[in-house]
């Protein structure tokens, strides 16, 4: 990119160096379209996206284009430039028929100086187009990047709170991942039951079972005892301080995948849902054990009565 915003190369060099960019990121669009400027177009029309694109057209009613590779036309631009230049330096004529040479003079310089307009303006072009390719795979790299540092941020900090969730959560983790490959609907069927243990085991970190009810302002009392699950998961987000609208998003997501790793233990469940309900499991569960520090134990957790309404 450098190179070409600083007009650091010729436009066959920037082809060139193009195309190592392609091959290295296998982009295959842009590798096609180096290709035909590197070698020259065919003939049969299969082209016609690039040549509108890098300015090639001729006449495009009667369908006829510039063929010729990138390195011909920068040496047609070269060649027509130097015939101006040497034209220029003349122009000195005299006698009955000078008036006609100066004219003729004028025209080949005009003809000379449309050549070098129209084979520069196809080089200015098939750059530009380089450029907007290559800034997008920029702009792609960029992300993804961004993308996987973000994600391997969250996947320690999800890891390191399930472990301490539970000592065998991440050996759950990876049987789950083993069945998954697996593929067959045994596997799958496996999988689901683990991931349903996986939020067990997790709430019983977060929020240990007890006999009284959890409050949520004034009218929300829920049940928290062993097999509440999800209330006891809810009740963490709300002690934690977390937003009405987030809490409700993690009980309807948790709702969810819950009653689904349930139902998948008796219903075929294909291996691409199975895995989408492995991986929202892990995001889910993730959030809601980096909100805060679990419970010691349940004397001294927060009393229900007295906990902060963030509702």
């Amino acid at each position: 990119m450098a190179d070409i915003e600083l007009k650091r190369l010729k436009a066959s060099e920037v082809i060139l160096k193009a195309s190592r960019l392609a091959r290295l990121v296998g982009h295959t669009e842009l590798a096609e379209f180096l290709g035909f400027e590197r070698n020259g177009y065919p003939t049969d029309g299969s082209a016609e996206h690039w040549i509108g694109r890098a300015g090639r057209w001729a006449d495009i009613e009667k369908k006829t284009f510039y063929t010729s590779s990138i390195a011909k036309v920068e040496a047609r631009v070269e060649s027509a430039q130097q015939a101006v230049d040497a034209m220029r330096g003349g122009g000195n004529y005299s006698g009955e028929y000078a008036l006609l040479a100066s004219r003729n003079h004028d025209e080949r310089i005009l003809q000379s100086s449309t050549v070098v307009g129209t084979w520069a303006g196809i080089c200015g072009q098939v750059v530009a187009v380089v450029y907007d390719v290559i800034t997008e795979i920029y702009h792609e790299l960029l992300f993804s990047e961004l993308q996987a540092s973000l994600f391997a941020d969250t996947q320690k900090k999800v890891d390191g709170s399930l472990s301490a969730a539970s000592g065998s959560a991440l050996q759950k983790i990876e049987r789950i991942s083993d069945r998954l490959r697996d593929g067959d609907p045994e596997s799958v069927s496996q999988a689901l039951t683990t991931c349903r243990r996986l939020i067990d085991s997790s709430a019983d970190y977060v929020f240990p079972a007890r006999d009284e009810l959890y409050t949520i302002g004034d009218e929300v009392n829920l049940k928290v005892g062993p097999q509440q699950v999800l209330n006891r998961l809810q009740a963490h987000t709300h002690v934690c301080g977390a937003s009405k609208s987030r809490r409700d998003r993690l009980r309807r997501t948790l709702s969810d995948l819950y009653a689904r790793c349930s139902t998948g233990t008796h219903a075929e469940v294909s291996i691409d849902e199975a895995r989408f309900i492995f991986l929202q499991t892990y995001i889910a569960l993730g959030e809601i054990l980096t909100l805060s520090a679990p419970y010691p134990s349940p004397d001294t957790a927060p009393s229900s009565r007295t906990s902060p309404d963030s509702m």
